[in-house]
């Protein structure tokens, strides 16, 4: 496997593990800005991840 789709994988297992359950671990109004933060993160970091996943090596 490609050292890419590695690095790719390791950001979906942190997003998973830390900042997709503090996004959704309480909702209250004192929260709402750590879980604004948390979202944006996890957004970001997810398409980062998946532009790294794709990004190989052609084959052509």
């Amino acid at each position: 496997m490609a050292k890419n789709k590695l690095i790719a994988i390791g950001i979906f297992a942190v997003l998973v593990f830390t900042f997709f359950q503090w996004a959704f671990i309480d909702f209250s109004v004192e929260s709402s800005l750590l879980q604004v933060f948390s979202m944006a993160i996890v957004v970001i970091a997810s398409i980062v991840a998946i532009f790294l996943f794709n990004k190989g090596e052609s084959s052509h």
